[in-house]
């Protein structure tokens, strides 16, 4: 396959390096800027530049399209541009993601025949650990130690990168307690996270613990791209542990793969991420799972804000949920401009004396938005619910 590269996120790189490793796949136009087009040239990665996305879009002989911008609107217009070029589309999720974002991209899978996969955390796990099943069974912790750095927004994709990894296993989550604990200045000295599942869940489930902790100076950047402190980012360790006292170690490259030391000859990659786009029903798995994590890391900000575990229900969000939802709350709306007009008419008819051309008038603004909103549920039958293989 021959990618495509768009945008400025500098987590593209490691994936760039993975391409260039395999023999059958290879690197094709790109669009790149800042922090990536610095990575690109840092790991020895030589591309053709194109002046425009669209340019590398349309590219004829481009397979996969991997759009790396830091701009939530701007990342999914370039996703969309590239599923109806016919192209796969590889996401790198932009700071500001939420649920709305990967509902928009699981429409867009919807509606397209080609592939749609956002490359989070779990991507950064070998390929080779597998599933909870394949692990092995008796599993008695999923645990991760990252560093911690001052810049929220580095900490927030760190977060979602990690919990994502830890979801990877299959175990359903649902409980998240995240608890910070500052120092005297009032400085974050460290953060723990850790991942259960509700109490009424009647299969075991393994905690998932991250802890953030300050270690050794990182290499962090500005959203401008200004170098903040020195030093290098190392690859965190994965520790499952069994209820034997047996330890596996998995070393991934989180928490940021920007920095990553994985080696550059690793193929592995690029190789999941084409097998995988190749398959609609792996797609659409994928991005169910990506919600779910999107779900857990608001549940986990959540925990932090009111200091206690909360539960999170993973509502899948469809045109047709979100329809009903707008729905009702206009209807409430609808309802309490009915009474007050109706108030509002029944006055204006009593102490006033309006032509009865006025007062038709009057009864027709009325009594139109009501029948406006009766005639838009109609609209219903035309909304999709999610599709899932």
């Amino acid at each position: 396959m021959r990618f495509a590269i768009i945008g400025q996120l500098a987590e593209a790189g490691l994936l760039a390096d993975s391409i260039c490793a395999a023999t059958d796949h290879q690197v094709g136009p790109c669009c790149v800027a800042g922090r990536l087009a610095e990575a690109l040239a840092d790991r020895g990665i030589t591309f053709s530049l194109v002046a425009s996305p669209e340019e590398a879009i349309i590219d004829a002989g481009v397979d996969v399209v991997v759009v790396a911008d830091a701009d939530v609107d701007a990342s999914m217009s370039l996703a969309r541009q590239a599923s109806q070029a016919d192209c796969h589309v590889i996401v790198i999720p932009p700071d500001e993601v939420s649920t709305a974002y990967s509902f928009e991209l699981h429409l867009l899978l919807d509606e397209s025949q080609f592939g749609v996969i956002p490359l989070t955390g779990r991507w950064y796990v070998p390929s080779d650990t597998g599933s909870a099943c394949e692990v092995g069974g008796n599993i008695q912790q999923l645990s991760m130690e990252l560093p911690l750095t001052d810049d929220d927004s580095e900490l927030d994709r760190w977060q979602l990168r990690a919990v994502d990894a830890l979801c990877s296993f299959g175990f359903e989550y649902s409980r998240v307690t995240a608890l910070d604990v500052p120092g005297a200045d009032g400085r974050l000295l460290s953060r723990s996270v850790t991942l259960a599942a509700s109490d009424a869940s009647d299969v075991h489930v393994p905690p998932g613990i991250l802890t953030f902790r300050k270690g050794s100076p990182l290499q962090v950047f500005t959203s401008s791209g200004d170098e903040k402190g020195s030093g290098a980012v190392s690859d965190a360790q994965l520790l499952i542990t069994r209820s034997s006292g047996e330890e596996r170690r998995i070393v991934t490259a989180l928490p940021d793969p920007a920095g990553s030391t994985s080696p550059s000859e690793d193929s592995a990659l690029a190789a999941r991420l084409a097998d995988h786009l190749a398959d609609t029903n792996e797609c659409q798995r994928h991005m169910e799972q990506f919600s779910n994590t999107l779900e857990m890391t608001a549940g986990l900000k959540k925990s932090l804000r009111r200091r206690r575990t909360v539960d999170v229900y993973f509502d899948g969000i469809s045109e047709r949920s979100a329809f009903k939802t707008q729905m009702t709350a206009m209807g409430c709306g609808v309802l309490t401009y009915v009474i007050f007009g109706m108030v509002a008419f029944l006055i204006m008819a009593k102490l006033t004396d309006l032509p009865p051309l006025i007062l038709q008038l009057a009864r027709i603004v009325w009594v139109a938005p009501v029948v406006l909103f009766l005639l838009a549920q109609f609209l219903l039958p035309l909304a999709r619910e999610r599709r899932k293989d």
